[in-house]
């Protein structure tokens, strides 16, 4: 392990558990580390023992935790081990602090570390909308705490950032200016040459003429995967050769397995598969709810594969008009639909999107440029006299 100042890290989520906040943690990092920085990444132990580990350069501690809400949000165990790391970190000499989401309890625990240690640390928001648990009444009790966990996290100083610009506007309903975005981004040639030589349509009977639509994500409510189940029926009984595959797991897989012809469960996908199938796609759908910047978004740009989404977070940055995708004013099944019909009929238009996509991202949305920015917000922070 290195004995330079380091640059900590902190984030509840950090691969093996599979995410897009895991996915971004783990690629700055190691953007990071490519720099020539020395990178501590302090996390949970979801699906890794606790412990301290080199990955890739990346010093990765994992605390002990308990998860809750299947995993979606851990508690920190403070037993022995936990302890320990902490006295660990605690002994490292550190030139900066990142801390990812408002809302862990682990992310708090990071804001204090910086504060005890006089550093001003960034903070980085992930989110654009109020978590839900598909319950009206549970969801209003999720907002309540998220608004309580926000202000106690509000009380240590910290610069603001977001990962879009949808993101950064959803600081602002806790009351919290953003100073811009810290982009999420894909190292584009390396996650194409990834894909493994999975032949979806074969395996899944995908006919040679429907339009492929893929869907990368977790199967819950908020994601809009039911929305465009049906929007694939609706499609389908209209005339149009249309297929959905759905590279995911969630409560919904079961349901969503007995749907009628044209809809297509590949289950979780390992990221080699994920790049595979999405350089078979004609098109990626993704009718979420709400996305900080989806990473499934990127990774199809990256393979030249244009997207149907609704106004999420990272959408408009991708296609700020019509020739680099189409995004949605509603995920209503109706409108899926009509986007999937249009689809299919102007198949030589998705090629075009596709291809001015794969330009952009590989210009514009690089690990090494947001890492870039990332070293500039930490050194800003600590250096503005007018914070």
């Amino acid at each position: 392990m290195g004995t330079n100042p380091a640059l900590v890290v902190f984030s509840a989520l950090y691969p093996p558990h599979a995410g897009g906040v895991e996915t971004y943690v783990q690629s700055l990092s190691r953007a990071l580390v490519r720099r020539g920085r020395r990178v501590v990444a302090v996390t949970m132990a979801l699906g890794a023992n606790p412990g301290l580990t080199d990955e890739s350069g990346v010093e990765v501690l994992r605390l002990p935790c308990r998860p809750l809400l299947g995993g979606r949000y851990p508690v920190p165990h403070r037993d022995a081990s936990y302890r320990a790391g902490w006295r660990w970190l605690a002994e490292q000499a550190i030139c900066g602090v990142v801390v990812n989401t408002r809302f862990y309890l682990l992310s708090h625990d990071g804001l204090r570390f910086a504060h005890e240690r006089h550093v001003r640390p960034v903070l980085i928001e992930h989110g654009s909308a109020h978590l839900t648990m598909g319950s009206p009444i549970l969801d209003a009790g999720v907002r309540l705490v998220e608004h309580a966990l926000t202000a106690r996290c509000k009380r240590f100083p910290a610069d603001c950032y977001a990962v879009s610009r949808k993101a950064s506007a959803w600081l602002e309903h806790f009351g919290i200016p953003s100073r811009g975005e810290l982009s999420n981004a894909i190292d584009a040639d390396e996650f194409c040459a990834l894909a493994s030589g999975r032949n979806f349509r074969a395996e899944l009977g995908v006919d040679e003429g429907d339009l492929l639509v893929a869907f990368v994500g977790r199967l819950v409510k908020e994601k809009g995967v039911e929305s465009l189940a049906e929007a694939c029926r609706k499609a389908r009984e209209g005339g149009s050769p249309v297929s959905v595959v759905m590279a995911g797991t969630g409560p919904l897989e079961s349901t969503l397995r007995e749907r009628e012809e044209g809809v297509h469960c590949a289950g979780g996908l390992a990221r080699p598969d994920v790049a595979a199938l999405l350089r078979q796609a004609d098109v990626l759908c993704l009718p979420s709810r709400s996305e900080g910047f989806a990473t499934a978004l990127l990774e199809a740009a990256a393979c030249g594969t244009p997207f149907i989404a609704t106004d999420v977070g990272g959408a408009r940055e991708l296609a700020p008009d019509p020739s680099c995708g189409t995004v949605l004013p509603d995920a209503s099944p109706r409108t899926v639909a009509s986007a999937l019909v249009r689809a299919e009929r102007h198949r030589s238009e998705l090629r075009t999107q596709g291809t001015k996509l794969a330009r952009l991202v590989r210009k514009e949305r690089t690990w090494d440029a947001t890492a870039l920015r990332v070293l500039a917000a930490c050194k800003r922070a600590n250096e503005d006299p007018a914070v």
